[in-house]
C-alpha cells in the first residue's frame, strides 16, 4: 500500500478514533462470540485505540513499535480471555480498516494497487495479533506457574503437603535458612500492596544470601512465608510489611514442616495488636496478649468479670478511668508520670485508681488485684469493638464525666 500512502490522500489515521470505535464496539457488542468476555469497556477501548493506531502506521510505511499487541496479550491472559476471541478481534480490526480503506478506493482504478493495499492489510494485522498471540502464551505460562506455586504454599503453611523437600525446591527457598510466617490482616491503614502474585528478592538460581518472600490471600489475610539468611534479616522484612498495616510474625524456625505452627503463631500475634493499631507483632513479645487472643470467650468473661462494675459509667467516663488504669501501669506504677501523660495532677490519678477501686471491688496497690485489672483491661482492648474514645486534654475537656 506503500504507492497509495505515499499521496497522503489515504493515510487512515485521520480515521483513527472512528475506527477505534467502530472494532471496539464489535468486541464489546455487535458479535456474540464477545459477549461471554470479562473485559469491561474502560479496558477494551483504550486497548483497541492503541492497536489500530499502530496498524496504521504500519499501514503508513513507519516504523512500529508493536508494544500496544504485547500489552493486549498480557492483559488478555490475566482475564482469562481465550485466544480464539484474541485472534477475532484482530481480524475485526482489519475488516473495519479495509472496509474504510476501500471505501476511499473505490475510485481507483489501479487494481494491482488494490491488491497491493489488502496484502498489506491483513499483513499488519498478522504481524500484531501474532506479537499478542505469543505474548498472551508467555504471560498465561507465567500466571499459571504463580498460581500453582501459589496453592503448593498454601498446602504447606495449611498442613496438607508432606513432599516438603520438593514443595521447597518448587517455591523457590534456599536451604538452610532462617523461616518466619507472617499474617497482615485489616483493620489499619493499608501497606504498600505486595505482589498479587508471589514473588521474591531472589530465586532458585540466584545467591542464597538473599531474601525470598513467598505471598497468598488466605481467609482475608495477607500471608508472607520469609525465608532469609538470618532472623534479623527476616524482621527487617517484616517491619516494612508493618508499616501501616496491622502484622503478626511467628517464631523463626528452620523446617517447613513447622509452618501450620508458624501460620497459627503469627495469626495469634496479629490478634495481640489492639484493634485499628498498625505495627509489628512478634510472636512472644506480648504473652499476656498472646493468652487473651487465643481466646475470645474467656477474655471476654475475664473484661466483664473484672470491669464489669465500669460498664455503668458514662462511656467517656469508663474511657477515662480506662486510660488512667493503663497509663499507671505503663509508666511503672508511678502516679506522676502517669498524670503528665495524661495531662493532669497526680491527685486527679489517685482519685480516678480510687474510683476504679471502689466500682472494681480491686485496689490497684494489692498485687493480685492489680494483675487482675491489667489482664482485663488488656482483654477490653483486644476485642472488637472495644470502646475508642477520644482522651480528654486540658483544652478540649469532656462536659459530662467527672475529671476526678
Amino acid at each position: 500500500m506503500s504507492d497509495i500512502a505515499a499521496t497522503g490522500r489515504h493515510d487512515l489515521r485521520d480515521a483513527l478514533d472512528l475506527l477505534s470505535e467502530q472494532v471496539a464496539d464489535g468486541i464489546l457488542h455487535a458479535e456474540p462470540v464477545y459477549q461471554e468476555t470479562r473485559l469491561p469497556a474502560a479496558v477494551v477501548q483504550p486497548l483497541v485505540r492503541a492497536n489500530v493506531a499502530e496498524i496504521l502506521t504500519a499501514l503508513a510505511g513507519e516504523t512500529s513499535s508493536l508494544a500496544p499487541a504485547r500489552e493486549t496479550g498480557r492483559v488478555t491472559a490475566a482475564e482469562g480471555i481465550q485466544l480464539d476471541l484474541l485472534q477475532d478481534a484482530y481480524r475485526l480490526a482489519g475488516l473495519r480498516i479495509w472496509e474504510e480503506l476501500a471505501r476511499r478506493l473505490r475510485h481507483h482504478s489501479d487494481t494491482g494497487a488494490l491488491l497491493r493495499a489488502s496484502s498489506r492489510v491483513w499483513s499488519a494485522i498478522d504481524r500484531s495479533s501474532n506479537v499478542a498471540v505469543r505474548s498472551h502464551l508467555e504471560a498465561a505460562a507465567g500466571f499459571g506457574e504463580n498460581v500453582a506455586r501459589t496453592e503448593l504454599l498454601r498446602g504447606v503453611l495449611t498442613g496438607a503437603v508432606h513432599d516438603l523437600e520438593t514443595a521447597r525446591r518448587a517455591l523457590g527457598l534456599p536451604a538452610d535458612v532462617m523461616l518466619v510466617v507472617a499474617v497482615t490482616g485489616p483493620g489499619a491503614r493499608p501497606a504498600p500492596a505486595p505482589p498479587p502474585v508471589p514473588s521474591s528478592a531472589s530465586g532458585p538460581d540466584q545467591p542464597e544470601g538473599r531474601v525470598t518472600t513467598r505471598w497468598l490471600t488466605h481467609d482475608g489475610d495477607r500471608l508472607a512465608l520469609v525465608a532469609a539468611p538470618t532472623s534479623d534479616d527476616a524482621h527487617d522484612v517484616l517491619a516494612g510489611l508493618a508499616a501501616g498495616a496491622r502484622t503478626g510474625a511467628s517464631r523463626p524456625f528452620t523446617s517447613l514442616a513447622d509452618a501450620p505452627a508458624a501460620l497459627a503463631q503469627a495469626r495469634t500475634a496479629v490478634r495481640s495488636l489492639t484493634p485499628g493499631q498498625a505495627g509489628l507483632s512478634c510472636f512472644g513479645d506480648r504473652p499476656l496478649d498472646a493468652l487473651l487472643a487465643a481466646d475470645d470467650e474467656r477474655a471476654a468473661e475475664l473484661a466483664h468479670a473484672v470491669l464489669g462494675g465500669l460498664r455503668e459509667r458514662d462511656p467517656r467516663d469508663e474511657e477515662l478511668l480506662l486510660a488512667t488504669v493503663e497509663a499507671w501501669f505503663e509508666h511503672g506504677g508511678s502516679g506522676t508520670r502517669a498524670a503528665t501523660a495524661l495531662h493532669c495532677h497526680r491527685n486527679t490519678v489517685l482519685n480516678r485508681l480510687a474510683r476504679v477501686a471502689d466500682l472494681t471491688g480491686r485496689d490497684i496497690n494489692d498485687p493480685r488485684a492489680a494483675a487482675e485489672l491489667y489482664a482485663a483491661v488488656r482483654a477490653r482492648r483486644l476485642r472488637p469493638g472495644a470502646p475508642t474514645a477520644t482522651l480528654p486534654t486540658p483544652d478540649h475537656p469532656h462536659p459530662g464525666p467527672s475529671q476526678g
